[in-house]
C-alpha cells in the first residue's frame, strides 16, 4: 500500500512536472507569436524608413546636381568677358563639359591662340579638391584630348562658395580662382599681381 502511495504521488509529479512543462511550452508559442509579430511590425517600419531615406538621399542628389550644373552655366556664361576685363585675355572659344567617354571630362576650356584655360567648377571649394584638379585631372588634359598638346596649359577652379583660405591655397597652385559675386555674376579672387602657373 505504502508503494503504491509512492506510485502515485511520483505519478501525480510526473504529471504535474508534464502539465507545467505543457503549459511553459504553451506560453513560449504564445510569447513567440507576439515577437513574431512585433518584428514583423518593425521590419515594417524599417522598410518605410529605408524607402523615405532613399527619397530624401535622391532629392538630395538631385539638388546637388542642380547646383553644379548652376554654377557651371555662371562660369561658363561668364568667362570670355571676365578674362577679357581683368586679365586682358580673349578666348576665341568656350567649350563646357569637354568629355572622352571613360578617358576624362571637364568642365570648361577656353582657348586663346596658342593657350588652353581648363577650369574645374564645384559648388563649395575645399582645399583637396585642388589638389586633386591640379595632381591628377590637369596633367591627364593633353593625353586625354591630345588636339591642344603644343598649348600651354592652364589651369582655373570655379565655385560658388570660396573660403578666403582655400581661395590662397589654389591660387598658389597657379590657378585662376573664380567664384560668384553677391549680385549673383562672377569673379576672379586672384590678386592684381598673380601669374598663372603654366601646366605644360
Amino acid at each position: 500500500m505504502k508503494v503504491q502511495r509512492e506510485k502515485a504521488t511520483r505519478l501525480d509529479r510526473i504529471e504535474r512536472g508534464l502539465e507545467l512543462f505543457l503549459q511553459g511550452t504553451l506560453e513560449l508559442k504564445e510569447s513567440q507569436k507576439k515577437t513574431d509579430a512585433q518584428q514583423k511590425k518593425t521590419d515594417a517600419q524599417l522598410e518605410k524608413t529605408i524607402r523615405k531615406l532613399d527619397e530624401i538621399g535622391r532629392q538630395l542628389c538631385d539638388l546637388g546636381l542642380v547646383q553644379g550644373e548652376v554654377a557651371e552655366d555662371l562660369f561658363y556664361r561668364n568667362v570670355r568677358n571676365l578674362f577679357k576685363e581683368e586679365r586682358d585675355m580673349i578666348f576665341a572659344d568656350v567649350k563646357r563639359n569637354l568629355k572622352k567617354k571613360g578617358s576624362g571630362e571637364y568642365d570648361i576650356v577656353a582657348v586663346n591662340g596658342d593657350a588652353v584655360l581648363v577650369i574645374e567648377v564645384k559648388n563649395k571649394l575645399q582645399k583637396r579638391m585642388v589638389d586633386r584638379f591640379v595632381d591628377k585631372k590637369l596633367p591627364r588634359f593633353p593625353e586625354v584630348f591630345p588636339e591642344f598638346r603644343g598649348r600651354r596649359l592652364f589651369g582655373g577652379i570655379g565655385a560658388l562658395v570660396v573660403k578666403d583660405d582655400v581661395s590662397r591655397y589654389a591660387e598658389k597652385a597657379g590657378l585662376y580662382v573664380l567664384t560668384q559675386t553677391s549680385e549673383g555674376g562672377a569673379a576672379l579672387t586672384n590678386r592684381k599681381n598673380f601669374r598663372a602657373k603654366a601646366f605644360s
